[in-house]
């Protein structure tokens, strides 16, 4: 999906000859892997995370880009948001949120909205902390997350339901073979971000994202356009942020 964005943004902006995609990391949270401020990354789909640690630094290192995704997810309704499915295996005896107490919990990665701080979010509203998981385990991704569910290497995750969509339609077992006992958000979608030095194309790519050439051809991505998004939509998660990064420390 994001290769198709970004071959259209780029054929729009006149760069289609020399595009090249890194679609396996959330975002950078630290100044080490931040590569639109090591001028190696110009466009970015982003976790929220990433996003408010780069844009509440000193000298931030990307701007807004004022258009997300909107998923066609009943849940969103109609809005450029998304929600975390905490998924088991379909045969584990769990039924809610406080039967994972002890069990074995993944998440994707730190700078993870969806798979990681909405976890803690969740913990803390119950009045819990990380003791509450017999294990929390980084695997790397949500794909991963979902296959050690489905092995019973893992017992559940907080999974992004726009990847749980896409993982279990590839296979027409997979759909059966884990399932949701808690939905966590909705949340602000993944922001579209561009670097800092290139800000002054902020109003093309936010055309190029909201024209109707790129919504047909996103369609079979379950993307049925792109909504407005602004800071302020993600600067409300800056605490939820804050307290993940405290109770499980890098």
């Amino acid at each position: 999906m994001f290769e198709t964005i970004a071959a259209h943004v780029a054929s729009g902006l006149g760069r289609d000859h020399d595009v090249t995609v890194e679609s396996k990391m959330s975002g950078p949270v630290t100044a080490a892997d931040d590569r639109f401020a090591m001028g190696l990354t110009d466009i970015g789909f982003i976790c929220p995370p990433a996003y408010l640690w780069l844009t509440e630094r000193t000298s931030p290192s990307v701007a807004l880009v004022p258009r997300a995704p909107i998923y066609d997810d009943a849940r969103n309704a109609g809005q450029p948001t998304y929600v975390s499915d905490v998924v088991v295996r379909a045969d584990a005896p769990v039924e809610r949120f406080a039967d994972l107490r002890g069990l074995r919990i993944g998440y994707n990665e730190r700078a993870s909205l969806s798979g990681f701080v909405s976890l803690l979010a969740k913990l803390a509203d119950e009045g819990l902390d990380v003791d509450f998981c017999g294990e929390l385990r980084q695997v790397g991704s949500h794909r991963r997350a979902l296959e050690l569910i489905e092995s019973g290497a893992l017992d559940a995750a907080a999974i992004d339901a726009n990847v749980l969509r896409s993982w279990a339609g590839e296979r027409p077992d997979r759909g059966a073979a884990v399932r949701s006992i808690d939905v966590l958000g909705p949340y602000p979608v993944q922001p579209v971000v561009v670097r800092s030095e290139l800000s002054h194309l902020v109003p093309d790519v936010a055309d190029l994202l909201a024209g109707p050439e790129l919504a047909a051809a996103l369609t079979p991505f379950g993307v049925c356009g792109f909504g407005p998004v602004e800071h302020d939509d993600y600067a409300r998660l800056a605490p939820l942020v804050e307290r993940a990064m405290v109770e499980v420390p890098a």
